[in-house]
C-alpha cells in the first residue's frame, strides 16, 4: 500500500535523464533506457580482440559528454594510452597516428585539445601504477569518493585484486563480483565492468552468447543487472555485434545490434 513508487514513476515521466545515463549507443538506449543511475551493475563480456574495450570507452566518453564525472580503472593499459583512445573516439583522429607519433596530425590534434574546454564533464583514469598493484574493491571505492565520480568503468574483473584471498580463480572471481555488487549497493552509482569470456563456443549456435561463457562466471552473471556480449562477424571483422545476454529491467534478452566499426577512427555506426 506504499504508493511512493507512483511518485517515483511520475518523476521518471518528467525527467528521464535524472534516472538514466545514455550509453552512447542510441539503438541500445531505445531498448534498455540507458544505465540506471542508482542500481546498475553491468557487464560487457567478450573474447579477446572483439573490441570490448572500445565499446567500454565509447560508453565512458558518452557519459563525459553528458557532463558527468567519469572514472575508468584500466588494469592493463596506461592512462596515456587510454587518453589516446578517448581522443580518437571524440576527434576521430587515427589512433595509430596518436600512439606512434605521426606528425601529419599535429595541427588537428592540437586544435582538438584546445577545444576540450567545451566539455562540462571530467574523466579520471586509475591504473595499478597509481596504487602499487592491482586495485581491490576498496581502492575502487576510494577512487570514486576522491573524485566524487558519477559512474565507474572497470577493465576488467580478472585484473582486480581479490581482497578476500580466494584460493582458486573461480573463487577469486566470485569474491570480486560479490564485492563489486556490495560496492554498487553502497555508492548507488552505476558500475560498468568488462569481463573475459571463455574460448569455447556453443557449437549448435556459434553466434550466441550465454552467461556461462563468462570466464570463471560463477556469480558474475547473477550479480549483473545487465550483460552485453560483444562479438565480431566471422566474415567481416569490421562488423561488431552487441547482444543483450541479460537485462533485469527489460527482459529483452537475445536482441542483437550490429555496427560497422573502424576502431582506428573510433567509430561504430
Amino acid at each position: 500500500k506504499d504508493t511512493s513508487r507512483y511518485e517515483a514513476y511520475l518523476e521518471r515521466c518528467e525527467d528521464f535523464n535524472k534516472f538514466y545515463i545514455k550509453t552512447g549507443f542510441k539503438e541500445l538506449d531505445e531498448i534498455i533506457g540507458g544505465w540506471d543511475r542508482q542500481e546498475e551493475l553491468a557487464t560487457i563480456a567478450a573474447r579477446t580482440n572483439m573490441g570490448k574495450y572500445w565499446v567500454l570507452l565509447k560508453c565512458a566518453t558518452a557519459a563525459l559528454e553528458q557532463g558527468l564525472k567519469v572514472g575508468i580503472y584500466s588494469g592493463e593499459m596506461s592512462a596515456r594510452k587510454v587518453g589516446y583512445r578517448v581522443d580518437t573516439i571524440l576527434s576521430h583522429i587515427p589512433n595509430r597516428g596518436l600512439v606512434k607519433g605521426d606528425r601529419q596530425y599535429q595541427n588537428q590534434y592540437k586544435a582538438y585539445l584546445d577545444s576540450l574546454g567545451k566539455y562540462q564533464g571530467e574523466l579520471k583514469v586509475l591504473t595499478p601504477n597509481d596504487i602499487g598493484g592491482p586495485a581491490g574493491v576498496n581502492a575502487l571505492r576510494a577512487f570514486i569518493e576522491k573524485y566524487n565520480l558519477d559512474i565507474l568503468f572497470v577493465d576488467q574483473h580478472s585484473l582486480l585484486e581479490d581482497e578476500r584471498r580466494g584460493r582458486s580463480q573461480q573463487e577469486k572471481a566470485y569474491n570480486i563480483s560479490k564485492d563489486i555488487r556490495i560496492l554498487q549497493n553502497l555508492i548507488k552509482k552505476p558500475v560498468i565492468c568488462v569481463s573475459q569470456m571463455n574460448r569455447e563456443k556453443n557449437e549448435s549456435d556459434p553466434d550466441s552468447i550465454s552467461l556461462d561463457q563468462i570466464a570463471n562466471s560463477s556469480g558474475i552473471g547473477n550479480d549483473s543487472t545487465l550483460v552485453l556480449g560483444i562479438s565480431r562477424d566471422k566474415n567481416d571483422h569490421n562488423i561488431i555485434k552487441i547482444q543483450i545476454v541479460k537485462s533485469r529491467d527489460t527482459g529483452e534478452v537475445g536482441k542483437t545490434l550490429t555496427y560497422y566499426a573502424d576502431l582506428n577512427l573510433g567509430t561504430l555506426k
